[in-house]
């Protein structure tokens, strides 16, 4: 069951790649994004729903349905942080179309920073955060 989490922590990467597509493709709409992002963590919120029945560790879901997410996020890192660039390649496309539908909402929470890591950093945490409502909801 663990490798079927970590195979739907792949599904941002989908969104991200579909509202690239839109938004290259009709560039005088702008989708509404904040809409977008909170219809990702509510997908997010329902995969861990749907799945605690099969894992009683929540820890287990947390980890298996954000690793992706994690491998992700340090990818980012390097390439903002360290080499203030990113990868011409399809690992550097991909790595910004993973966090893509989340990121309105991290830069509206870390305003106050002048970084975009720190945005992709709370889109993190707002995934890790959904799972374990997810995961909370079944229990009740």
């Amino acid at each position: 069951m663990l490798v079927i989490l970590v195979v739907l922590g792949f599904i941002p990467f989908a969104l991200g790649s579909f509202m690239n597509w839109f938004m290259m493709t009709y560039s005088n709409t702008l989708p509404p994004l904040a809409l977008v992002g909170i219809v990702t963590l509510l997908i997010w919120a329902a995969i861990a729903f749907l799945v605690k029945p099969y894992i009683k560790d929540t820890k287990k879901v947390i980890i298996g349905l954000n690793s992706v997410a994690s491998v992700v996020l340090v990818l980012v890192g390097i390439q903002e942080l360290l080499l203030h660039a990113y990868w011409q390649n399809l690992i550097g496309v991909w790595t910004q179309f993973y966090y893509l539908p989340l990121l309105n909402i991290g830069f509206r929470l870390t305003s106050w920073s002048h970084s975009v890591f720190s945005a992709y950093c709370a889109a993190f945490l707002l995934m890790v955060i959904a799972t374990l409502l997810g995961c909370k909801l079944r229990r009740k």
